[in-house]
C-alpha cells in the first residue's frame, strides 16, 4: 500500500485573522466558498527544495534499499539550470546510479508522475521509484490576493514506490490546453495571477468527461470505484465536481480545511491520509484526478493487488 510522508511550511496562517479587514459577512462569504480555515507559509528560510528535503529524508528513514528513480514535481524551483531535482539528489546523500526527472505541471503532476513510475517499474527499467512534490506557492502571492492567499499553501510530499506496493493502472487520461495560458500564471513582477471563474469553468467542464473517459477504458462504471481522490482545489470545486458526477460522499476524499491547497501535493497527501484511516483497500480500484494551470488534467484508475 501506499509508502509516503509529508511536511507543511513552518507558519500556520489562519485565514479569519489574515481577512478579518473585510468583516464578518464577506469573511464568512470566502471561508464557505472555498473552505478552508487555515494555510501553511514556508518561512524565510525555507523553499521548495528544503522541504522537499525534509519530506524525502523521512521517507528514507522507512526504505531499505536504493532509490533508483526519482520523479521531483514543483512550479516553484530554486533553479532551472541546473535542474531542481539534481540538487535534491545530492542534499538527500541518493547514489549517483540513479535517474532523476523533475515534472512541471502543477496540480494534475501527480498522476502524470505514478503512472511513469508504474510503468518503469513494470518494464524493470527501474526497481523503484521516489515521486516528491514541493511547492511554495505563497511566496509568489501578494497577501492581500483574496482568491490566491486564501486557498493555497506551502507543502512537499515524497511517495516511493517498488513491486511491492505498486497499483496497477486499470485506465488513464491526459489533457493540455495552452490556451488557459493566461488563466493561472505567474506574471513578470513575480507573482502568481488567478482568473478564478475561468478555471472553474475549466474544472467543471473537462474533469467530468475525464471521469466518463477513465470509466469507458476500464470498463468500470461510477459505483465500481470504492474511493476518489481528487486534486483538493477548494470546497466550491469539488462540491459542484461530486454533485455533477453523483459521487456519494462516503467514496469522495476531501480533507483541506486545515491544509490548505498543497498544489501538486494535494492527491499524494490526500493518499497518504486515507491510508491512515484504512480507505484505501486491496482489490479496490480508486480513481486519482489531478487539475488546473495549464491548462491540463491527468488522472488514472488504479488497484492495488494484494502481493
Amino acid at each position: 500500500m501506499i509508502k509516503g510522508s509529508h511536511i507543511f511550511g513552518s507558519k500556520k496562517i489562519n485565514i479569519k485573522q489574515r481577512f478579518k479587514y473585510l468583516g464578518k459577512k464577506k469573511l464568512n462569504d470566502l471561508i464557505d466558498k472555498t473552505g478552508i480555515n487555515f494555510i501553511y507559509e514556508a518561512g524565510k528560510k525555507e523553499d521548495s527544495l528544503t522541504l522537499a528535503i525534509k519530506a524525502t529524508k523521512k521517507i528514507l528513514k522507512k526504505t531499505n534499499e536504493d532509490v533508483e528513480c526519482v520523479i521531483f514535481i514543483s512550479q516553484s524551483h530554486v533553479s532551472t539550470i541546473p535542474p531542481s531535482g539534481p540538487l535534491l539528489h545530492s542534499k538527500v546523500g541518493l547514489k549517483k546510479e540513479c535517474a532523476v526527472i523533475d515534472l512541471v505541471q502543477g496540480c494534475s503532476s501527480f498522476p502524470y508522475a505514478l503512472t511513469m513510475a508504474v510503468n518503469m517499474i513494470n518494464s524493470k527499467t527501474f526497481k523503484n521509484c521516489l515521486i516528491v512534490s514541493s511547492e511554495v506557492y505563497t511566496k509568489f502571492i501578494e497577501k492581500n490576493n483574496r482568491s490566491c492567499a486564501s486557498i493555497f499553501s506551502d507543502a512537499a510530499s515524497a511517495i516511493f514506490l517498488n513491486s511491492k506496493n505498486l497499483p496497477r493502472v486499470l485506465s488513464s487520461v491526459f489533457y493540455t490546453d495552452g490556451s488557459g495560458k493566461d488563466k493561472l500564471f505567474k506574471s513578470q513582477k513575480n507573482k502568481i495571477i488567478m482568473k478564478g471563474a475561468d478555471v472553474f469553468t475549466f474544472t467543471i467542464k473537462e474533469v467530468p468527461t475525464a471521469v466518463n473517459e477513465l470509466l469507458q477504458r476500464a470498463k468500470l462504471n461510477i459505483d465500481q470505484i470504492d474511493m476518489f481522490f481528487f486534486h483538493q482545489a477548494s470546497d466550491v470545486v469539488l462540491n459542484s465536481l461530486r454533485k455533477k458526477l453523483l459521487i456519494p460522499k462516503n467514496k469522495f476524499f476531501k480533507d483541506f480545511a486545515d491544509i490548505g491547497n498543497t498544489v501538486s501535493s494535494t492527491i499524494p497527501i490526500s493518499l497518504i491520509l486515507g491510508n491512515k484511516r484504512n480507505l484505501l483497500k486491496y482489490n479496490k480500484p480508486i480513481m486519482l484526478l489531478g487539475f488546473g494551470v495549464g491548462y491540463s488534467l491527468s488522472g488514472g484508475i488504479f488497484c492495488f493487488d494484494k502481493k
